[in-house]
């Protein structure tokens, strides 16, 4: 019975992974992924040029995201959206089997469950149809094999390389693999050296054989950084993505998804920045708590990806998956030293028993009852539907429009549904901008310039603009929006609940 009710509590759990990743597709660069992938496809070849705008036609473009791409439109291509999702929940199930596997006993298997829940929380914010998906995958395998590696060190050998060059081919990133394994390893090496001068630092055994297997472990893995379709460009896309973020202009600064999590005011229980705060504050006591078992690898990369959390809310998953594992170790360890200390079992009231186990299930079941009917969005404010399909969101009524009208020339888009018009429109049409940062670099300057009706007259001569269409919460609609309206260049020639369409006058 009590066997049963565990295997219960573990499934409820992924059922509410499930039911996390099962909401229509919103997001827009969702649209230029998936075009790339069947791009590459029908091609044969990797773009090593935009061919999607006519404004950043022929720049260069270091697509890191390639084999994302193309396994995404093989699920499109099987079985259309649901196929689209069907892969993003395989993606978690198997992110978050990892996560909850790493350190895990059975007698406390509750505590795994809870842990694991939270970071589910911080984390499903960023479970979108992007690349992004893949890191926090390959973020967990890397702690399972690396926390296992005394078990299977030939096995993690291989697999843990093997899985960097899928890793460098799907995300920008990929670096945070090396970085994880040399801040995990360093922690044992400066562990073993303190633990010799300083007798409160726990000592552990690590042999010369285990050594040398490490560092071949490391040096296979950073090698593997280079084997990718884009070289040492490629390798380096990160800090080029970095550089860009650094820059200020009127895109990136209205992107709350780049703001510390600390910088988020008046959130409430369950934003994702809510729940950080909790995590945080509980994985830092249950370190506080176990410092006489203090393991400077997990120390290391905790304060690393801790770090990297503070700088932008979407971080905070990367920071979870890391500390998600140590975290519940701590527990494990705080729950051993009160089980000894006391003569009655412990196990009656603590996390381990079967009424916790119990109480998860029904919790389980409530979570699932608020996804699938959308009260969880609505109170977050989620332009997200639980369920199979295309968001509504998406300007799809002005899409068909455009598509019927057959308007010659060039189309003005906002920023933000530039990949939903690559998927909708390409080849036929190509966009003025969408979410590819790096393909633009200087030309995002234009947008913040967009506000003065006579630039946008020379723009709309270089480039041959016949029509504008603007989502009704882009920035592009509040600079260009005042002076459409009263203008005799232009007129509002479509006008749908997303987005509105002006064409160009003919005299």
């Amino acid at each position: 019975m009590k066997k049963g009710l565990k295997y219960l509590a573990i499934l409820s759990f992924f059922l509410i992974v499930v039911f996390l990743g099962t909401f229509k597709i919103v997001n827009f660069d969702f649209g230029w992924h998936l075009k790339t992938g069947e791009y590459i496809y029908a091609n044969r070849s990797i773009p090593k040029q935009d061919v999607f705008s006519y404004i950043a036609e022929g720049n260069k473009w270091v697509d890191s995201h390639w084999l994302f791409q193309v396994i995404l439109y093989m699920f499109y291509a099987l079985g259309a959206i649901p196929g689209v999702i069907f892969f993003r929940i395989l993606i978690l199930v198997l992110t978050f089997g990892f996560l909850f596997l790493t350190i895990y006993r059975k007698e406390y298997y509750p505590v795994s469950l809870w842990v694991c829940l939270l970071t589910l929380f911080i984390s499903f914010q960023r479970f979108l149809m992007r690349p992004e998906l893949m890191t926090f995958f390959f973020l967990a395998v890397f702690f399972y094999f690396t926390e296992r590696f005394r078990e299977y060190p030939r096995f993690s050998l291989l697999i843990i390389p093997l899985c960097q060059v899928m890793w460098v081919n799907t995300h920008g990133l990929h670096v945070l693999g090396v970085l994880f394994l040399l801040l995990y390893f360093l922690g044992d090496l400066l562990q073993m050296v303190l633990s010799q001068y300083c007798p409160v630092i726990p000592k552990i055994e690590i042999n010369r054989t285990q050594w040398q297997q490490k560092g071949w472990l490391f040096g296979l893995t950073s090698i593997a950084l280079f084997i990718n379709a884009n070289g040492k460009d490629g390798m380096l896309y990160p800090f080029k993505i970095f550089q860009e973020l650094k820059t200020k202009n009127a895109v990136f600064s209205r992107i709350t998804e780049l703001v510390s999590p600390f910088a988020v005011k008046h959130v409430r229980f369950p934003d994702p920045s809510f729940i950080y705060k909790i995590f945080l504050v509980i994985s830092l006591l249950a370190i506080l708590c176990q410092l006489k078992r203090i393991r400077f690898a997990h120390i290391l990369p905790y304060g690393a990806f801790l770090y990297l959390s503070v700088l932008a809310v979407r971080n905070m998953p990367l920071f979870a998956i890391i500390a998600t594992p140590i975290t519940i170790l701590n527990i494990y360890g705080v729950l051993d030293f009160i089980q000894k200390r006391i003569k009655k079992s412990f196990l009656i009231w603590i996390p381990g028993s079967s009424w916790t186990g119990v109480i998860f299930i029904i919790f389980a079941v409530t979570i699932c009852f608020f996804i699938a009917n959308n009260s969880l969005y609505q109170r977050l404010n989620y332009l997200r539907t639980f369920g199979i399909g295309e968001s509504n969101f998406y300007p799809a009524e002005a899409v068909d429009y455009l598509k019927n009208e057959d308007i010659p020339g060039n189309l003005f888009n906002s920023s933000d549904i530039g990949g939903y018009l690559i998927w909708k429109l390409y080849p036929e049409k190509q966009v003025s901008f969408d979410g590819r940062w790096e393909v633009y670099g200087p030309y995002l300057k234009m947008i913040q310039q967009l506000g003065n009706p006579y630039y946008f007259a020379h723009l709309a001569e270089k480039y041959d603009i016949q029509a504008i269409i603007l989502h009704k919460r882009s920035l592009e609609i509040q600079l260009m929006g005042p002076w459409l309206r009263m203008s005799r260049s232009w007129f509002l020639t479509k006008n749908t609940r997303e987005a509105i369409i002006y064409k160009k006058r003919t005299y």
